[in-house]
């Protein structure tokens, strides 16, 4: 390493909080009167719109502890929350790929948006980037859903392989710290690029685009590791809820029934993410979340492919 890199590398290596930043971060609380207000909401509202309340909550209920699991990596990470539900609702409730793939997204509208209001509250998103990404990242999510719109095999054979590379990616930045806390001038163009094709994968397998852009931020060009994380939150928040209205009021085909239940969890595990985050070290639970994301990869793909060269 030369003396130019050495001074260079002197020179990012700051605090991944700066005091005033520190103090500021842990004042950060997970109950606020909206969480409660947003619950009083869903109660009106699945008590009136569902014919048999009690009897669905009976068969249902365990989808709201896989959407506070799903909301929580999803939030802690920037994988998303589409790395769970997809899986389990494929394989626990046989509910077929594009409608699982649909429940994401509405799912994800909820638990990424409240998570995304926690990092934006502790002040660690590089707003300024916001408009050199969402422009591509929406360019890109139209393209995938409708030019090439998502199909069953589709998603299957996508799924896999980018849940493998998200948990990849998860392990290779999981020691990055980064010190900027902007992005350099030269930076923009690559990461237009890398937003425009997030935009794609995320509308053909929910999941992808917050660990990707996150992890080209800081293996690229060194930017703090929360700050990466929590411009993939906001970029994967605003694109869920595009891709949910969408698939909710033009394609259709959402399942109401089992969302309702995904979306009460990921209201209250969406702001679980940044609010351990100032307490505990993250190391240990991305550390956790990239092995689900690796073994989901795995066993979709393998799915997959017997599906294709054997049926």
């Amino acid at each position: 390493m030369g003396s130019d890199q050495k001074q260079q590398f002197s020179l990012y290596s700051a605090p991944v909080i700066e005091p005033d930043n520190y103090s500021s971060a842990k004042n950060f609380t997970y109950f606020t009167p909206w969480l409660f207000i947003f619950t009083l909401i869903w109660l009106a509202g699945y008590a009136t719109i569902f014919t048999d309340p009690i009897g669905l909550a009976v068969s249902h209920w365990p989808l709201v502890i896989v959407g506070v699991f799903g909301a929580f990596i999803g939030n802690a990470t920037a994988i998303g929350g589409g790395i769970v539900f997809i899986p389990v609702l494929m394989f626990a409730y046989q509910v077929d790929p594009v409608s699982a793939l649909k429940l994401a997204f509405v799912t994800q509208a909820v638990g990424m948006t409240s998570g995304a209001s926690g990092w934006l509250r502790r002040g660690e998103v590089p707003l300024r980037l916001l408009k050199w990404t969402m422009p591509a990242l929406i360019i890109g999510t139209m393209m995938s859903t409708f030019l090439i719109h998502p199909q069953p095999m589709l998603v299957k054979g996508l799924f896999g392989p980018i849940a493998f590379l998200t948990g990849l990616l998860t392990l290779i930045t999981l020691d990055r710290k980064g010190g900027l806390t902007e992005l350099p001038a030269k930076a923009r163009i690559p990461i237009v690029l890398i937003s425009f094709i997030g935009g794609m994968i995320t509308g053909w397998v929910a999941i992808g685009e917050g660990e990707i852009i996150a992890a080209f931020c800081m293996l690229a060009y060194g930017l703090n590791a929360n700050r990466a994380i929590g411009l993939g939150v906001v970029l994967l928040s605003l694109n869920s809820l595009l891709l949910a209205a969408i698939h909710a009021f033009y394609f259709g085909g959402v399942p109401w029934d089992m969302a309702a239940f995904t979306m009460l969890g990921v209201l209250w595990g969406g702001r679980l993410g940044p609010f351990l985050a100032q307490w505990i070290s993250p190391r240990a639970t991305k550390k956790g979340f990239a092995f689900i994301a690796l073994l989901d990869g795995l066993i979709i793909s393998m799915q997959a492919s017997y599906v294709m060269f054997f049926r």
